[in-house]
Formats: structure tokens, C-alpha cells, sequence
């Protein structure tokens, strides 16, 4: 587990150990339900780090117009033809145009890099229109101290373990499995601890204001595009 991002299994495997395949098949697990009710009909959304588009494809049931960023043509190839895409990295996309809001989900502010987690939030900046809204997802600081090796749930017939973990100060290394029938994947990843406060250190940094926290465990924040 020395090197941050590797993945194994069925299927190709994106620089980040993320497995294709694995997404391909995984239905979409209620992810936005929290912040679903941000999205309203006919707002234009940019999602950084869409994968195969499960979430695009929920807000796009939801009457959003969904635009979908990812730096890997083998999960663009995965999104639902009715949602625009962008092959980029985060850090590298201008696109020239804002949107009402952006989505920044799947834990990627808590990328152990702190310049790429400033390039992530400085990417959602400059694509938004002032006054729209940012839309993150963040670890549980909680969850991270604690985890130890084991079952993490199971749903839709996907069964995700914790493999191996260990701690590394505020990085934590982690080896998950992904099991589905008799397909198995395995991701290994480093993710770094963030609390509410270190995110909106980040956030007002980078022009945010008015961030607001949302969800039972409040892992989903929301801020808006200042003008300055």
C-alpha cells in the first residue's frame, strides 16, 4: 500500500485504481439524497469526476442539464448519451462557460495532494456563475480514525469490504474489495481527514461564502460563488 491509487479486477482499471467495470454495473445507492433537493428543474450542473455517470444520469431524471468531467475515456464511454461530457482532469479543465452549480462528490476533497485539493475547488470556482452553488462531499473524520479491517456494507447485491488500513498523521492508506456475484475488485487509495472547519478554511479561500452543512452526519456541504 505505498503507492496512494491502485486497482485490480474485472475489466480496466483508470489511473486512480478505479475500476471500470465495477462502476459500470453499480447502480445508483441514494448517493445525492441528501442534497438532492438543490438541484432544482432546469439548473445547468457540472459534475467533476463523473466516472460512468451515475450521478449525472440521477440529476438528469431530475430535470437538471448535466455536464460530466472525467480524465478517463473508458468511463466517459459509460455515461448516458443524453448527458454532455468533457474528457479532462479536474485541475486542467476550462471549459469557458459557468454554470448555476457544480458537484464535487465521492470523497475527491479529501485527495491527499493539497495542491490538488485547492486546483478541485479553484476548478468548481471559476465554472460557476456568482451566486451559484458548490456541492461537496467530504469523509467522516470519525469514520476515518476508527475504521479497522472489515464489512462495510452490503447493498444491491455489491458487498464492499475494508481489506487493510492503516494511519500516516492525517493520511490514512486504505485497501478496499468490491464483490458483486463473482466478479471481485480490489482499490487501494490514500485519503487525508478533514474537518468542517478545514474545508471551509479552503472554501473562503478560494471565494466561497455562506457554507452550510447539510445531511444526519454532515459529510455534504453547500457554498456560493461570491463576487469577489
Amino acid at each position: 500500500m505505498n503507492r496512494p491509487f491502485l486497482g485490480d479486477g474485472p475489466g480496466v482499471q483508470t489511473p486512480d485504481g478505479c475500476s471500470v467495470e465495477l462502476y459500470r454495473q453499480l447502480p445508483y445507492m441514494g448517493e445525492l439524497d441528501e442534497v438532492i433537493e438543490l438541484f432544482a428543474e432546469g439548473t445547468s450542473v457540472l459534475e467533476l469526476g463523473c466516472g460512468t455517470g451515475r450521478l449525472c444520469a440521477r440529476l438528469s431524471d431530475a430535470g437538471c442539464c448535466v455536464t460530466g468531467v472525467d480524465e478517463s475515456a473508458d468511463m466517459l464511454a459509460c455515461v448516458p448519451t443524453r448527458i454532455e461530457t468533457v474528457q479532462s482532469s479536474i485541475e486542467d479543465l476550462e471549459l469557458g462557460r459557468t454554470f448555476d452549480t457544480v458537484l464535487l462528490a465521492s470523497h475527491l476533497i479529501n485527495h491527499p495532494s493539497a495542491r490538488l485539493r485547492d486546483a478541485f475547488i479553484g476548478c468548481a470556482r471559476r465554472h460557476l456563475k456568482v451566486g451559484g452553488l458548490f456541492v461537496l462531499e467530504r469523509h467522516s473524520t470519525n469514520w476515518l480514525t476508527s475504521v479497522q479491517p472489515g464489512p462495510i456494507g452490503q447493498a444491491h447485491g455489491f458487498a464492499v469490504d475494508v481489506e487493510a488500513v492503516s494511519h500516516e498523521k492525517q493520511i490514512v492508506h486504505m485497501m478496499l474489495r468490491y464483490s458483486f456475484s463473482a466478479q471481485v475488485w480490489r482499490q487501494s487509495f490514500s485519503t487525508v481527514s478533514l474537518t468542517e472547519a478545514e474545508v471551509e478554511e479552503l472554501l473562503a479561500k478560494a471565494g466561497f461564502s455562506e457554507v452550510r452543512w447539510r445531511g444526519d452526519q454532515r459529510l455534504w456541504a453547500s457554498a456560493v460563488a461570491s463576487d469577489a
